[in-house]
């Protein structure tokens, strides 16, 4: 064999181990990157659940059925009779 070969067949195994390299760092890195992306998938459908339920109890405690009560309740408030409501004109 000549030296040219021998360099060509050892160049061209460096280029195969460099490859070799580069896939399983790619790999590695790309495993990585779907983890996160699973795990802020999970996070994102979590905030999902709990953004509806407090849609939920946002929509309770501002009821007005449950205002009403409150202020009959709490406050002695009633709705007033069409004999104490008075009309104001300009």
């Amino acid at each position: 064999m000549s030296d040219f070969s021998v360099v060509k067949i050892g160049l061209l195994w460096l280029a195969v181990v460099a490859s070799a390299l580069a896939v399983t760092h790619y790999s590695h890195t790309y495993r990585q990157t779907y983890g996160q992306l699973t795990a802020m998938q999970r996070e994102a459908n979590q905030l999902q659940v709990e953004y509806g339920r407090y849609l939920l109890e946002q929509s309770a405690v501002g009821s007005l059925q449950r205002v009403e009560g409150m202020a009959a309740d709490e406050l002695n408030m009633r709705t007033p009779k069409a004999s104490e409501i008075i009309m104001v004109r300009q």
